[in-house]
C-alpha cells in the first residue's frame, strides 16, 4: 500500500505542477502551438536525466523512486496530451505545426534527459 499512496501522491503534485506551468505558459500559448505541455514535457526530461543520475550513485528508497518517477515525472510529464495535440494540429490543417511540434518535442526531449544526466554526473558530487 506505501508503493500505491507514493505513486498517487507524486502523481497529484506532478499534475498540479504541469498545470500551473499550462497556466503561466499560456500567456505564450498560440493556438497552433502548445507551449505547456512542451515546457512541461521537456522539464520533466531533464529532471529525470538529473534524478537518473543522482540515483545511480546514492540509494533511495523504492517508495521514493516511485514517488518521483512514476508518481511525480509521471504526472508531470503527458505523452496522452502530447498525442492529443498533435492529433488536433493535423486535425485542423496545420500539417507543418504538427509535425514540428513531434519532431522537436521528441529531439529535445532526449536530448534534455542526456543534459540532465551529464550536469548531474558532472557538477554533482556524492
Amino acid at each position: 500500500m506505501d508503493k500505491i499512496f507514493a505513486v498517487a501522491l507524486g502523481g497529484a503534485t506532478g499534475s498540479v505542477a504541469r498545470y500551473l506551468i499550462a497556466l503561466v505558459a499560456g500567456d505564450y500559448h498560440t493556438r497552433t502551438f502548445p507551449t505547456g505541455t512542451f515546457i512541461a514535457n521537456l522539464l520533466g526530461c531533464l529532471l529525470i536525466g538529473i534524478l537518473w543520475s543522482l540515483f545511480d550513485r546514492v540509494h533511495i528508497s523504492n517508495e521514493f523512486r516511485l514517488f518521483l518517477f512514476t508518481g511525480f515525472l509521471g504526472g508531470f510529464t503527458t505523452f496522452s496530451t502530447f498525442a492529443r495535440e498533435t492529433v488536433q494540429l493535423l486535425k485542423v490543417g496545420e500539417h507543418i505545426q504538427a509535425f514540428t511540434y513531434l519532431a522537436v518535442s521528441n529531439i529535445f526531449a532526449l536530448g534534455m534527459v542526456a543534459i540532465g544526466f551529464m550536469l548531474a554526473h558532472r557538477f554533482i558530487r556524492w
